[in-house]
Parts: C-alpha cells; structure tokens; sequence
C-alpha cells in the first residue's frame, strides 16, 4: 500500500459522510486511522467524571472539551507507525488544536494536507435525523435530535469552518469538497486533490 509521505485532515459538516471516505482512503494508502468520533463516542457511554463532561458538552450541541482533545492528539501521534501517515478524521475541530497539530507536526518534520466537506442544512438534518434510527440509534439519538442538530450546524459553521478550516486555507492546505454527491464522486475529488499534493512534494 502507498505511503504517501504526508498526513490527512478529514474536516466536514455533521453527517458529511467523513467515515465514509475515510475508509475509502484506508483502502488505497498507507494510513493509521486518528478518530476522535469513536473515542467521544465510548466516554458518552463510560461512567466516569470524563463521561459526565462529554456528555454536558454534547448535550448542548458542542464538541468534546478541548483539554481531552489535546491529550487524545499527542497520544495518537506518538503511537504513530514508521509505515504509515495519520489520517485525522473528524479532528481537530477547534483552531487551537489545529494549532496544536500542526507544531506538533512541525517539530518531527511532517507535512499534512486538510481537506473539509462541505453540506448543505436540509440535508444535514435529514442525514442527521437518519443515522439517530440506525445500528447507533442509542448513541446518536443523544446527538441528533433537532434542536441539537440546530446547534451544531451554528457551532461548527463558526469554529469548525469559520475558525479551523480557515486557519488551514491561510496555511495553504485546505481543499474543500462537496459532499452533497455520490460518494465516488466525493471519493474522486479527494483522491485527485491528494494525487495532486504528491506530484507538487516531489
């Protein structure tokens, strides 16, 4: 499988279809899967004091605090293989981890390319309000109920698009993607933009 020598960002609105292309790229490259998802997803469940704080914050259409952000990152990155590159999905949402990610990047010498997938609202909502009937209806229906789902379309335009995203373009590493398309389409113009990051590193 190929190494591509540089790490992925895998940003985008709720229910944007990022799994998805994930494992796509899994399929093709070399990569170690960085998922914040499955990790927040495991505290909503987890009966400690930490499960009690994601559950608050989730609770109110927010993310999962950042100081637990932060310890996920640095933990992940040190388990990374000589192999293979990180695939970051769904993280890091709020500038300062980007921030975070990418000095930490800077001092072991590694490269990344950001993408975020765009969707509109009536169809966030309708993904949303699907996924909630699913196989993880108990953990989604804590998520994605519609005044929840109201809140985290406002929270994530302000800090995950408006603050992180943009704090990536200004770097010159973001490429945005339209999600609201058949999935190999999406998969195609994530796999042309990163083709085309290869051929400008070597």
């Amino acid at each position: 499988m190929q190494k591509l020598g540089f790490n992925i960002v895998l940003l985008g609105m709720i229910a944007s279809g990022k799994e998805t292309q994930a494992n796509i790229l899994k399929k093709k490259y070399a990569l170690k899967l960085v998922e914040s998802g499955v990790y927040w997803r495991k505290l909503l469940k987890e009966k400690s004091s930490r499960g009690d704080w994601v559950r608050r914050t989730a609770g109110k259409g927010k993310p999962a605090p950042m100081v637990l952000m932060k310890k996920f990152l640095i933990r992940e990155i040190s388990k990374k293989l000589r192999g293979k590159d990180l695939l970051f999905l769904g993280n890091p949402r709020l500038k300062p981890e980007a921030q975070l990610l990418k000095k930490i990047l800077d001092a072991r010498g590694e490269d990344f390319l950001a993408f975020y997938v765009t969707l509109p609202e009536k169809e966030v909502y309708k993904r949303s309000l699907l996924r909630s009937k699913g196989d993880m209806k108990n953990i989604y229906k804590v998520l994605d109920t519609q005044k929840i789902i109201k809140a985290r379309i406002s929270y994530h335009k302000k800090q995950v698009w408006g603050k992180t995203a943009k704090y990536f373009e200004s770097l010159g590493k973001l490429k945005v993607i339209n999600g609201n398309q058949p999935i190999p389409k999406v998969a195609k113009d994530i796999l042309k933009a990163i083709s085309e990051n290869i051929k400008k590193n070597n």
